[in-house]
């Protein structure tokens, strides 16, 4: 028990941070038509219809860019926005970073002003709306053929990324050209490339928002050290901290920490973006992106990889969403290839008399239809959490080799898909329940010499004793290694009345679910009495050498699973309840 005790106690990084009460809903696709058009979220959600002057007049508006799946081709589709087709469509096929399709559109000058809805047909088909506000708000361009003393527009754009930060204001958009980069120190005294002071953020109902140009390759940060970040917030204890109000979308985050959100803040939205941090070393702790007291963020479509050096600490992770960041929605994501411990972390601790008031659980968290694999150790960490002041979720996620060491410096860490650690460090233990489901994990836990036993899994269920699980439609398929020969162990429970693993049969009711599939590492033996109607059959990917978990027409999986929230599965597929839930990530139909 006291090797596992040395897991449960692991360090955890602390940075300043400061909590909000701005409330976020994870995003859900509503009412998806089988093998039809379906849209997944977009770069913009608000935007001008006029004063884009890359024509002959500034009548027509904002570019904006949808991702989605099945989205056809502009020969056979159209896109609107507020029911007004698009002025001009820059863009139509497949997205560059990931295996989803997106569409880059102009908004018509003849669109109302006031809420609308993106839609999409496709041969003869509608999709699903996303939700778009024509309102007022101006349009800017930077260029590396521009000049800061010229005005902005398309014909005389900015020289630099520096420039549009200070001329900004709320509601306005800048649109960045190909080939432009910020990758020096911007001197505001906070070793980054793009500093965010309070001037340049705000409350305001409409954010400001930096996006690439459509095919535009734009870099903000370095990998050489020097600055450490790439975009970083001045906090509250350095004079006056970003209130947040950004979105940016489209372009190459680089650093030692690439992005550092710190707070208190609100209002994140990251959309499209490549984010790289393959130098991290030491005992640098952070992530890639990682957030400091900054909630209510949309993390979407996000291409997250070869995060940390090879002796990166335990501390460094590829997307850690720490103290009080709470109402966090990250959907849709690559997280590969990480290096010092998670993919995702979710930590809140304490920060010092700078902020009395902080080091909470966190709640209000969605993290779904995310590709993560690769990492040194678990896929997804949630530790500090408590879903009774906010939904706890994680779903339609495909997580792969998952866990597979080597040590780190610290020789710590948790070797698992989905990690729920469930501990506290400040106030009342959290309580409610974690909802887990329709997630597809494969090869978890591989690491075949860690420090410490108990902690290989496909699911790691810790916490106290008012916190509870629930596993519903996962499909988890292992592997044997020199440690577990017959297979690392699908699911691993702590007792915390006890103060060690629960055992094989054991009945430890905090943890439960049903109509899971386990296969790999013989039968699902642990915690029989409340994991039910489980399946310990080959779940028939259909290539699963190259890593593809969609499922064949022989699956076991495709039609055994329980009614779960969910309408679409991880590539947008309509699930339909009459022929049964699937298990796992993946509906069995037809997938472009």
């Amino acid at each position: 028990m006291a090797t596992f005790l040395a897991f449960l106690t692991m360090p955890a990084s602390s940075h300043p941070q400061s909590p909000t009460t701005l409330v976020s809903m994870g995003a859900k696709i509503s009412n998806p038509t089988s093998g039809g058009p379906v849209l997944f979220f977009s770069d913009l959600t608000s935007g001008p219809n006029s004063s884009n002057s890359t024509g002959s007049s500034m009548k027509d508006g904002a570019i904006v860019t949808v991702w989605g799946a099945h989205l056809g081709s502009e020969e056979n589709g159209q896109v609107s926005c507020g029911g007004v087709p698009a002025r001009k469509v820059y863009f139509w096929g497949p997205a560059r970073l990931d295996h989803y399709d997106k569409i880059v559109f102009q908004v018509s000058h003849l669109g109302r002003s006031g809420p609308g809805e993106i839609t999409v047909t496709a041969n003869g088909r509608s999709s699903n709306s996303l939700p778009f506000t024509v309102r007022a708000g101006k349009i800017y361009f930077v260029a590396t053929s521009g000049r800061d003393f010229n005005g902005g527009s398309f014909a005389s754009p900015w020289r630099t990324l520096i420039k549009a930060r200070n001329s900004m204001q709320a509601g306005d958009i800048t649109y960045v050209m190909d080939g432009v980069s910020q990758t020096s120190d911007d001197g505001e005294g906070w070793n980054a490339a793009f500093t965010l002071r309070p001037q340049w953020c705000g409350k305001s109902e409409f954010p400001r928002a930096m996006v690439a140009y459509p095919g535009a390759t734009v870099r903000i940060g370095d990998n050489g050290g020097r600055p450490f970040s790439g975009i970083r917030t001045t906090d509250f204890s350095g004079g006056g901290g970003c209130e947040g109000n950004w979105v940016f979308a489209g372009l190459t985050f680089r650093g030692t920490s690439a992005v550092s959100l710190n707070g208190p803040s609100s209002n994140w939205r990251f959309v499209g973006n490549d984010i790289s941090c393959p130098n991290a070393v030491g005992a640098q702790g952070g992530a890639c992106f990682q957030t400091m007291l900054a909630s209510n963020v949309k993390f979407y479509g996000n291409v997250v990889h070869d995060a940390g050096a090879a002796n990166a600490s335990a501390l460094f992770h590829g997307v850690y969403f720490s103290t009080d960041s709470n109402h966090i929605d990250m959907g849709w994501n690559t997280v590969a290839h990480i290096h010092g411990c998670r993919g995702v972390q979710v930590h809140s601790s304490p920060l010092g008399s700078n902020y009395p008031n902080s080091g909470y659980d966190m709640f209000d968290l969605s993290i779904h239809d995310n590709l993560i694999h690769d990492t040194q150790c678990d896929g997804i960490i949630l530790d500090t959490i408590d879903p009774s002041k906010g939904q706890i979720s994680i779903h339609n996620n495909v997580i792969y080799t998952a866990g597979t060491g080597p040590n780190n410096p610290e020789h710590t860490g948790g070797w698992s898909c989905i990690n729920v650690r469930g501990t506290t460090e400040k106030g009342k233990p959290g309580t409610g329940t974690v909802e887990i489901y329709n997630n597809t994990l494969y090869a978890c836990g591989t690491f075949d010499a860690p420090p410490y036993t108990g902690a290989n899994a496909g699911i790691f269920a810790g916490g106290d004793t008012g916190l509870s699980i629930l596993l519903r439609d996962n499909l988890i398929y292992q592997v044997g290694t020199s440690l577990y020969p017959a297979g690392v162990p699908y699911v691993v429970i702590w007792d915390p009345i006890r103060h060690s693993l629960c055992a094989i049969r054991d009945n430890c009711a905090r943890v439960r679910g049903s109509h899971n599939l386990f296969f790999g590492s013989g039968l699902m033996q642990t915690n029989p009495a409340n994991i039910k109607d489980s399946i310990n059959r080959d779940p028939a990917f259909r290539d699963l050498s190259h890593y593809d978990f969609h499922l064949s027409d022989a699956s076991p999986a495709a039609h055994a699973g329980i009614t779960t929230p969910e309408a679409a599965d991880h590539d947008g597929l309509a699930v339909e309840p009459n022929s049964g839930y699937p298990i796992g990530a993946y509906a069995q139909g037809i997938h472009e």
